[in-house]
């Protein structure tokens, strides 16, 4: 088809489609050893997170201010925390405790996807299927923690415009900082209070989430060696094929991030750790993206004689939760 300058929408794509073939990846991986993966990954790490734009205010081990036990059973506690990390920034979030506890146990950090927070996550059937309470029925201590300007961070009637995401997002923005850079401090936070918890063995917390919480379990496994096995859900592909080839929300778009680092690139840094990722057939990021990501994976993980760590469940549903795999990948690793 010839073409038609006319087509200025087109015209301006098609730039942005020569920015990512003549800006991207950087920063990826490019040795042929275990060893060359791991001073890769010591030198990759840190620039990430200065990319990443963190908060600049100092941060504290969290304190923690609130506990209210919402109900208790035979089986299990469910109790509601609030905790402070900056001064005066409180954190809610969700911790369940399977019973009868018997010393510390294999714990799960699941981060919220991108909608009504975490009390969506445990009680809405649905995308999510409530999978916090499968991984509590088998014995895994769970931490569902409220992202910021989500949930219980934000304003539920909508009365207030200066309590919600996207003012959150585009305000941390113009102070040099990120929501996703927020959202993984925040995390980061989580995995500090997991460890005060006498119920929580520390050595021993994996990560799992859908979506915006596939995201941030992305880049908190990368972020932080805390997190031994991780499972992404509807999410890993690639910044080409999702971000970059139709409208997301603005909170997951990072200053420049994408000259540096794919989906794959940032995927690089969890390895040789275990890694689950759930790819549905009908996602809105999309599965020939995923089959790539997970392929170059593959390799680094041959490279370093772990191919078992690393595995797809492809499973035919949209945007949503498998599980089929999941439970039993944790209940392996951790």
């Amino acid at each position: 088809m010839a073409f038609d300058p006319w087509d200025t929408r087109r015209s301006f794509r098609r730039y942005l489609e020569r920015c990512y073939e003549r800006r991207n990846r950087a920063w990826r991986f490019t040795g042929s050893t275990a060893e060359e993966l791991r001073r890769w990954q010591e030198e990759v790490r840190p620039q990430f997170l200065k990319l990443l734009g963190q908060p600049q205010e100092p941060g504290r081990l969290p304190t923690l201010i609130d506990r209210v036990t919402e109900e208790e059973t035979a089986a299990y506690r469910r109790e509601r925390l609030l905790y402070e990390t900056i001064p005066d920034l409180y954190v809610p979030a969700l911790l369940i405790t399977p019973k009868p506890a018997q010393g510390p146990r294999p714990t799960v950090l699941c981060p919220p996807g991108h909608g009504q927070g975490m009390y969506q996550v445990v009680d809405e059937d649905g995308l999510y299927k409530k999978y916090p309470w499968g991984l509590v029925e088998r014995g895994f201590v769970v931490l569902v923690p409220e992202h910021v300007g989500f949930g219980l961070r934000t304003s539920e009637s909508g009365d207030d415009p200066r309590a919600n995401h996207t003012y959150y997002y585009h305000a941390l923005n113009l102070l040099g900082e990120s929501a996703m850079g927020f959202l993984l401090f925040d995390l980061q936070r989580a995995l500090d209070l997991l460890a005060t918890l006498p119920q929580v063995d520390a050595d021993r917390i994996g990560c799992w989430g859908l979506s915006l919480g596939g995201e941030m379990t992305l880049l908190a496994a990368a972020a932080d060696e805390r997190i031994q096995v991780a499972c992404i859900s509807g999410f890993l592909s690639s910044y080409q094929s999702s971000f970059l080839d139709c409208g997301h929300c603005g909170c997951g778009y990072v200053f420049g991030l994408v000259q540096y680092l794919e989906h794959a690139d940032i995927a690089s840094l969890i390895v040789p750790r275990p890694l689950l990722v759930e790819s549905p057939t009908h996602d809105i990021f999309p599965l020939e993206a995923a089959h790539q990501a997970v392929s170059e994976l593959r390799r680094l993980y041959h490279l370093c004689g772990v191919p078992e760590r690393l595995e797809q469940d492809i499973f035919e549903a949209g945007h949503e939760i498998s599980g089929a795999r999941a439970f039993d990948w944790f209940e392996q690793w951790l």
